[in-house]
């Protein structure tokens, strides 16, 4: 009697040769849930047996997956959201799985793609980066089953599986270094929008840093429409340069690369010693940053590893290896380059 071929070989197959059901196979071959010891023994053997090879496509259909994962993203321009999709999409090709990213601005159009991501069955979860101060975003999405990670903001009270950022601790940190490194007259914060949740933590760190220095936060933090150097530029000229008196030195936390990157250049342009007389450090430790000529000092941001986590704890939730919503908070990291005046002080 002749053997099937391999490419005719089914879980059909399989779980009559191992005496067992075709969900339990299936349980065994994508390794969902548990299965006794020795019952995981008889359909592996049956499996090596059989040459079984099952259809990727087919397992999807078996056990209801997509095996897809959705991301939700504000914007597909910037540094930021171009290597958190690299470290997503890293993740997610070495698991066998896709990345559908979509772009959604608002609270409908988050709660709307969310929606149609999980409840049209287009993906097995969903990643959510929600930037802006947006509750009845959360209020519409909290009915949803689908395995959800939320990003940049602290959604753990609603259960959802959450991985921050303490953006308040890395903004604390990049303002000490002016005031204790360098002795700086007068430190300035540039942010984003006022409704961004990065800036309005980053903000609260600025403040805390300043307590003790006899210098108020309210009157030396300005915020811009966005994240753009254009922005960076456009403030600098707006509220820095008019702050700034000969003979004294500043310092400017930014609130990203890009925007740092504008307020050096104004700063230059406008003849203003950079770092010497006014040192900058940025945010996210982008390309940019180590690009310039006039390399940026920033507080490096794990961005590509907050993707591949994302990405692991949607598998995670998806396989049953978790039960409780996990709660990651990562931290950012100072890397000293040119811009903060650093280099002169060892010359």
């Amino acid at each position: 009697m002749m053997e099937k071929e391999t490419a005719s070989i089914t879980i059909h197959d399989v779980a009559k040769a191992a005496g067992v059901s075709i969900s339990t196979v299936s349980r065994v071959a994508n390794d969902l849930g548990r299965v006794a010891p020795e019952t995981r023994r008889k359909v592996e053997l049956a499996i090596r047996r059989l040459n079984f090879q099952p259809n990727s496509r087919a397992q999807a259909l078996s056990r209801k997956r997509t095996d897809t994962i959705g991301l939700i993203v504000p914007d597909f321009e910037g540094q930021y959201f171009a290597m958190l999709m690299e470290g997503a999409h890293q993740e997610a090709q070495a698991n066998g799985v896709h990345i559908m990213v979509l772009k959604a601005n608002g609270p409908e159009e988050k709660i709307e793609a969310v929606t149609r991501l999980c409840s049209q069955g287009r993906t097995d979860g969903v990643i959510l980066m929600l930037s802006e101060l947006y509750s009845d975003v959360l209020e519409g999405i909290g009915p949803i089953n689908s395995p959800l990670v939320v990003l940049d903001q602290d959604v753990h009270s609603w259960r959802l599986d959450n991985i921050l950022l303490d953006n308040r601790l890395g903004a604390f940190e990049a303002t000490r270094h002016f005031i204790d490194t360098h002795n700086v007259d007068d430190v300035f914060f540039l942010g984003g929008s006022e409704n961004n949740v990065d800036t309005t933590d980053r903000a609260l760190g600025f403040s805390d840093a300043l307590r003790g220095t006899g210098l108020e936060a309210e009157q030396r933090q300005f915020f811009c429409r966005n994240y753009s150097y254009d922005e960076g530029y456009r403030l600098a000229g707006k509220n820095i340069l008019p702050l700034i008196e000969p003979q004294k030195r500043y310092g400017v936390v930014a609130a990203n690369d890009d925007i740092a990157g504008g307020v050096m250049d104004f700063l230059m342009d406008s003849g203003i010693e950079v770092p010497r007389q006014a040192g900058v450090i940025g945010f996210d430790d982008s390309p940019i940053a180590s690009q310039r000529r006039l390399k940026i000092t920033t507080m490096r941001i794990p961005t590509k590893e907050i993707g591949r986590m994302a990405v692991r704890t949607i598998l995670n939730r998806l396989t049953g290896k978790v039960n409780e919503p996990a709660k990651i908070v990562l931290k950012a990291e100072l890397i000293v380059r040119q811009s903060c005046g650093c280099e002169l002080k060892k010359n």
